[in-house]
């Protein structure tokens, strides 16, 4: 099996959608400020996990790195709500996007490209198909126009990793304090742990990165629906 990431489109393309959205996720853990690695704050996002039963009017709202003791709270409170294949992050952002949209979308987007946004048509052929591992939250945005299609954000959760030998020698350990995972910088060119790929996903997350990754079946099938904003850059295995 062949994996890509999702990318946005290419610099000089001419855009084939004009829809855009302004909106935010649900509910927010903040940064923390950590007594032993400092202060930090992630960027990972879980449309489908649902905080509601968490009576806690902080977590309704986008804050910065809060003090340690503070935030470990926080994650008590929350880290029964997470399937266990969710690590904790400070920074993270949950529930489902709530905001407005606008214009025409194509059956997959991008931008930014940590955020990929699926056309239900989409979605429900994805189902049809019977892709796995699938995560499709709708998103709840208001439009002027009634024309506006029903849009999903799409999960991807970190299951797989990067191969150790294209992150090169910067990275910060994990923290045994706070719980913030080994950070690197992303490589301009990367590959896949082989052994990390987890078997029969179509769709999955990288440790430590934000990049979504797809199954050559996946692509296959969102390009029945025509053309789309973004492209796709094969990850090889190793």
């Amino acid at each position: 099996m062949r994996y890509f990431e999702i990318r946005g489109p290419r610099e000089d393309a001419e855009p084939q959608w004009s829809g855009e959205y302004r909106a935010s996720h649900r509910w927010h853990l903040p940064g923390v400020d950590c007594p032993k690695c400092g202060s930090w704050a992630g960027m990972a996002a879980y449309p489908s996990v649902d905080l509601s039963s968490v009576e806690e009017p902080v977590l309704a709202k986008v804050t910065g790195p809060t003090r340690f003791a503070e935030y470990m709270r926080l994650v008590s409170l929350i880290r029964p709500c997470l399937p266990s294949a969710i690590p904790i992050k400070g920074g993270s952002s949950f529930g489902p996007m709530v905001g407005t949209a606008r214009g025409r979308f194509g059956p997959i987007s991008c931008d930014p490209p940590w955020e990929v946004v699926l056309r239900e048509d989409a979605v429900e052929l994805l189902n049809a198909e019977g892709l796995n591992g699938v995560i499709a939250v709708r998103m709840e945005l208001r439009s002027r126009r009634s024309t506006t299609p029903t849009l999903y954000e799409m999960e991807a959760r970190p299951l797989a990793k990067l191969h150790p030998d294209c992150i090169g020698e910067w990275k910060t350990p994990p923290c045994d304090v706070c719980g913030r995972p080994e950070m690197f910088a992303l490589p301009p060119e990367r590959w896949l742990l082989r052994s990390s790929i987890p078997e029969g996903l179509d769709v999955f997350g990288l440790a430590g990165a934000n990049p979504r990754v797809v199954s050559e079946r996946f692509v296959d099938v969102i390009q029945r629906l025509g053309p789309s904003d973004v492209t796709y850059q094969e990850l090889p295995a190793e």
